[in-house]
């Protein structure tokens, strides 16, 4: 007896110090190559909340490394639970390496998450996914279906949609009272946008019943809770990336993925067969790539690439920003303001005209800033390169070495954006986004070739949204919401957003 529990002890051993050797491996890679590192918090690595549900958030673990080592180094070595990685302090650094250096760090983490499982099909044909050529190729093709030109031709869809939005308001407070729950407000309004841009369909949101939830936005919403939950999933498994293939883990669920491909279907044979190519939205585009030789999955990958942004990152910030605007009243008065002087007698306005209003412009971006959508952006270095990390000392990256770009952090730092919590958008005025996008610190959409794909969609929605509803009410505040909900990617408010419409006087 004493001999078999001693062999099961001697077992237990081997496998803890198995599993601490594995876990460990890497976690002297920067000490041997001379750059100043993080040390793991654990042999779970920098940031064990990445793998333990109940610890801090990850963006929050990156906090407490940015803020001790930023104003010493240029990047500091950490280990994403047992894998090296830089993270990048200096702004400038960062741009270096999502422009500059482009070519050396082509593909993103996200790129690794497909490989293993070929029934996810639409994850693997989305450019956000995609590697190397395959993310070129699809990228360009998707891309052409969201320029300025095709956008200021399908603009009228927008216009609907936010004539839809007014009525909709109109008869929630109508049936309801004026006080709106404004997180489901933003994403029927994405939803029903989206809907008729890349589907031609009316999604129902907002002209079924006051607070009826349909098919289209159930399933929307379902879809992308799943996929921002698979993102933390498939972080996790980096401790052991042939989970993944074990498990059969994948991004998308089979059902969305059924539902998604019906619609896409039944879409594009409906318009061929009744209404042609006349109508300029994403379904032509679609159309069209498809006659040159793209499959009816490669046209479904490609409409829920736009719809993710579209629908997900656009709602988040439309319902950031009404309530950022509830709380700073000036700042609500001066925008609506803006509007009303280029509002015609119609109610309607052009695609240029809502393009160049400044201060709608200042104000997109600063809420964009304070809720940074997307925190950060993980690059994988593809091609042997030599990193400067100041006081004249260099690191060489070898290719499957990532780097991560905190731009949640670059957003919220006083140093960069004094008084970084309030609502500011004169740090916009005069074309400032641009210069502090080419100096790294401001990074709503990423930077470079890789940059968000849906980036103009995305703007258009929120603003068309905007014009709308300040041009038609007043939107104030009736209770405080923290700041704390995680999606993985980011923290936003945690609660119902529940903002007072008041009609004008017009």
């Amino acid at each position: 007896m004493m001999i078999l529990v001693g062999l099961c002890l001697t077992f237990v051993h081997v496998v803890f110090v198995g599993i601490y050797f594995y876990l460990t491996r890497y976690h002297k890679y920067w000490d041997k190559r001379g750059v100043v590192t993080a040390q793991p918090v654990s042999i779970l690595g920098t940031y064990p909340g990445l793998l333990l549900n109940k610890t801090r958030s990850f963006i929050l673990e990156v906090q407490d490394v940015y803020d001790k080592y930023k104003n010493d180094h240029r990047a500091v070595g950490t280990f994403i639970t047992r894998q090296p990685q830089l993270l990048i302090l200096d702004p400038v650094l960062a741009h270096e390496i999502l422009v500059d250096k482009f070519s050396h760090f082509r593909d993103t983490i996200t790129s690794s998450f497909v490989s293993h499982n070929s029934d996810d099909k639409y994850v693997e044909r989305s450019p956000f996914f995609s590697a190397g050529d395959k993310w070129k190729q699809r990228r360009t093709e998707g891309a052409g279906g969201l320029t300025p030109n095709r956008l200021k031709q399908a603009f009228t869809i927008w216009e609907k949609s936010g004539q839809k939005l007014v009525e909709y308001i109109e008869r929630a407070i109508k049936e309801k009272g004026d006080i709106i729950e404004t997180k489901d407000l933003a994403y029927r309004f994405t939803a029903a946008t989206m809907g008729d841009f890349i589907w031609s369909i009316d999604a129902g949101s907002l002209s079924g019943k006051v607070g009826e939830i349909g098919i289209f936005q159930k399933t929307s919403s379902d879809w992308t809770v799943h996929a921002f939950s698979s993102m933390i999933r498939f972080n996790k498994s980096l401790v052991a990336p042939f989970v993944r293939k074990l498990c059969g883990m994948r991004f998308f669920t089979k059902e969305s993925d059924k539902f998604f491909l019906k619609l896409t279907e039944d879409m594009v044979n409906f318009r061929q067969e009744n209404f042609g190519e006349d109508r300029e939205d994403y379904l032509s585009h679609l159309i069209q790539l498809q006659k040159r030789g793209n499959s009816i999955h490669d046209s479904v990958g490609h409409a829920l690439t736009v719809y993710l942004d579209g629908y997900e990152t656009s709602g988040a910030l439309l319902y950031h920003m009404l309530y950022s605007l509830s709380e700073n009243r000036e700042e609500q008065e001066k925008l609506r303001s803006e509007i009303l002087d280029v509002l015609p007698t119609e109610g309607t306005i052009s695609y240029e005209q809502l393009n160049a209003l400044p201060y709608l412009d200042q104000c997109f971006n600063e809420s964009l800033r304070l809720t940074t959508p997307i925190g950060f952006f993980m690059r994988i270095c593809t091609k042997p390169i030599q990193i400067d990390l100041g006081n004249e000392k260099k690191v060489d990256l070898e290719p499957g070495i990532t780097v991560l770009i905190p731009a949640y952090q670059y957003h919220h730092d006083e140093d960069l954006y004094p008084e970084a919590s309030g609502f500011r958008p004169e740090r916009f005025e005069n074309g400032a986004a641009s210069l502090l996008n080419k100096r790294g610190c401001f990074l709503p959409f990423g930077d470079g070739p890789r940059i968000c794909l849906g980036m103009r969609v995305g703007q258009l929605t929120v603003k068309m949204a905007i014009f709308h509803i300040l041009s038609n009410y007043q939107v104030e505040q009736t209770k405080k919401v923290p700041m704390g909900a995680d999606t993985g990617l980011g923290i936003f408010l945690n609660g119902d957003v529940e903002l007072k419409y008041t009609k004008l006087q017009k």
